[in-house]
């Protein structure tokens, strides 16, 4: 495997590599074990074990959580003419875990086609749903086929042994001839498959077996103008026909591809669907969370509430009439003081009420209410509340207990390494599962998204609203959640807030970290609940179409020691990004996932050699001969670029020298 190394945007480095020698490719193995024991230099006895097993691995279908991005993306419209689609997998060994050809090459299995809207038109391709017996051929002679309608049709050549025959299928046929100009050549397809290692510190945390390490799969042809769609197809099969000498006669004049996936978009430079294009319009766009009042007319108090974030609701107080209420969530455009007050007892005692008015703010009251229910939805959270309300007769024993806990498992709450527990104690497991609810519900992870965004006039289609993190609403939360424990007036002193600031700082900072694959701080400078945050939601396409966008926020909060700015970031809704920092987010920058970074050349059609800065023309002048527009001569490409550089250029170097630099904008909140 080799590697080349990328300057990425900022400091970080992005690693690539040529491709995944994974152990065992799919198929079936079997496992010979051999014994020979002798007792006492008797004779020998021979004994034998033989397992036979089978390596799984796609074959008709890829799961669409394996798919990290798609580019252009799905449904686009911009100017991709100089750029090639490619998309990005998120198990790094996908385009190798089955083999073509036989032998010493790392030819991956899968290859990207781009077909245009008049080949399409033309009646040269048909995308349609099929089964495993549509591959089943009628005529087994040089290339397996099958006549349909009188025509006959080739089949790609590997054993189904054993396979359901009405298993789903999608299938794509087309014109032999159309295939064998759009298909990448053998030598050709290394160069089309990579592997990209990159830093995921600034990215909503992803579940991966090898975190970061990303396959990118390339297609070898520029987008025409007008619509086009790329289908991801298995090459299984079709080694021979992809060997055969290029005047070789054929007896079938279409062939039937296996489609594992596909997308269309729009080549027209009128569009905006890039991430710059997108980022721009979203720059002029932003404000603070909020609903803007209208032009003439209403209620000046009305105007300021929903200016500052509040929304009316339906109110229905006990034994009185219907009426409405005002209710904001912990997101507010204006920074909050601390209440500096006890801990609410009940709902009620949250409620605020404005006597100019005659009406009530229940914000403070919801978020008691959905604390206490989110408690009491949670076994385990109430489980363990009570065992050390039952144990224990005041907060600062409880708060002893679970600082001893921590104090125990300090590295990672459930990774007991340091000073095991003894088996039995269940307070271990119950702490840990204790500890983890409570740090994430004072950062919001459990909180309705409806409850953060009352209404959808707060965050309109292609914005980004900032906010203050109204402590106060936090605080409210937990006191409901701490109210599950108090069954009796011994009880209460548990949910005094003061008692339980040292203890959520810890816990809080110590969630970050671990997500962020970090050494913990132990002791941290600061007490979480007493400094500022903020924060933004951004609802765009830049969320659906760049998953893995990266964001990094500059904020006035004071420099701690290994203490993240970014608290959070992660999706809260489809297409729904939300972000909570320490102190007041001064400007946030998005970069261009450097996973999925386009590949392609400049305006002029030219590729610039790196180091070496030589220029030379690749549109048209590296176009395949006698293929159809926009394909590429990805091996002429390839010697050329080794020529320049004076070294090998296999699949990492060539995707070094083909990726365009990575887009990116920053939007400052004044």
């Amino acid at each position: 495997m080799s590697t080349e190394q990328q300057p990425g945007p900022a400091q970080a480095l992005m690693e690539l590599f040529d491709n995944y020698q994974a152990p065992l490719t799919a198929g079936s193995y079997r496992l010979v074990l051999q014994q020979t024991v002798s007792l006492g230099g008797g004779e020998e006895h021979h004994y034998y074990r033989d397992q036979p097993f089978e390596v799984l691995a796609p074959r008709y279908t890829v799961d669409g959580t394996e798919i990290q991005a798609y580019f252009p993306p799905p449904g686009g419209v911009a100017d991709y003419q100089n750029v090639l689609p490619h998309v990005v997998l998120r198990t790094r060994n996908l385009p190798w875990e089955r083999t073509v050809w036989t032998g010493e090459g790392r030819e991956p299995w899968l290859a990207l086609l781009v077909l245009s809207e008049q080949e399409i038109l033309e009646g040269r391709v048909e995308a349609k749903a099929g089964t495993v017996a549509d591959l089943a051929p009628t005529n087994k002679a040089a290339f397996w086929s099958r006549t349909e309608a009188g025509a006959s049709v080739m089949l790609p050549k590997f054993s189904r042994e054993g396979e359901d025959a009405q298993t789903p299928v999608r299938l794509l046929d087309l014109d032999l001839d159309l295939f064998l100009k759009l298909c990448p050549r053998r030598e050709e397809l290394p160069l089309l498959a990579h592997i990209r290692r990159v830093d995921t510190a600034d990215k909503v945390p992803l579940e991966m077996v090898a975190d970061g390490e990303f396959a990118v799969l390339v297609a070898n042809r520029f987008p025409e103008a007008g619509a086009s769609t790329v289908h991801l197809i298995s090459l299984e099969g079709w080694d021979k026909l992809l060997d055969a000498p290029a005047g070789q006669t054929h007896a079938a004049t279409r062939v039937r591809l296996v489609t594992l996936g596909s997308w269309g978009f729009v080549n027209d430079p009128a569009g905006h669907d890039t991430f710059g294009g997108l980022m721009q319009r979203l720059r002029k766009n932003a404000a603070v969370i909020g609903v803007s009042p209208p032009a003439q007319g209403g209620e000046a108090y009305v105007n300021v509430a929903l200016a500052r974030g509040y929304v009316p609701i339906d109110y229905r107080p006990l034994d009185s009439t219907p009426t409405y209420a005002w209710y904001r969530g912990p997101l507010s455009p204006v920074r909050r003081p601390s209440l500096d007050r006890p801990a609410f007892r009940s709902a009620d005692s949250a409620l605020v009420f404005d006597e100019a008015t005659a009406l009530f703010d229940v914000s403070y009251a919801a978020a008691w209410q959905l604390g206490r229910l989110l408690a009491l939805a949670s076994p385990s959270f109430t489980k363990g509340l009570r065992l050390f309300v039952e144990r224990r007769h005041n907060a600062d024993e409880f708060l002893e207990q679970v600082k001893n806990f921590l104090d125990m498992h300090r590295s990672a709450f459930t990774d007991l390494k340091v000073q095991p527990p003894q088996p039995g104690d269940e307070r271990i497991t119950i702490a840990d599962e204790l500890v983890e609810w409570i740090a994430r519900a004072v950062m919001l992870y459990p909180v309705p998204f409806h409850y953060l965004v009352p209404h959808p006039a707060l965050l309109p289609q292609e914005s980004v609203r900032f906010f203050h993190l109204d402590d106060n609403w936090v605080d409210a939360l937990v006191d409901g959640a701490l109210s599950a424990a108090v069954r009796g007036h011994a009880d209460e002193g548990l949910a005094a807030r003061a008692d339980m600031q040292s203890a959520l700082s810890k816990i809080v900072y110590q969630h970050r970290l671990r997500l962020l694959g970090r050494n913990p701080e132990w002791n941290p400078s600061e007490r979480y609940m007493d400094v500022p945050k903020s924060g933004f939601l951004l609802r765009s396409s830049i969320v659906t179409d760049w998953p893995g966008v990266e964001v990094t926020a500059t904020t006035d909060a004071p420099p701690a020691a290994h203490l993240p700015e970014i608290l959070r970031l992660d999706q809260i809704a489809d297409g729904v990004l939300f972000c909570l920092a320490r102190g007041s987010i001064k400007q946030v920058t998005f970069r261009e996932p450097r996973e999925g970074v386009t590949f392609g050349v400049d305006t002029d059609g030219n590729v610039e050699a790196r180091p070496s800065a030589q220029k030379f023309n690749v549109r048209p002048g590296l176009m395949r001969a006698g293929g159809r527009p926009g394909v590429a001569d990805v091996a002429a490409l390839r010697e050329r670029l080794a020529g320049a550089e004076k070294r090998r250029v296999g699949a990492a170097e060539f995707a070094l020298q083909m990726i365009r630099m990575p887009e990116e904008q920053s939007v400052k909140w004044g």
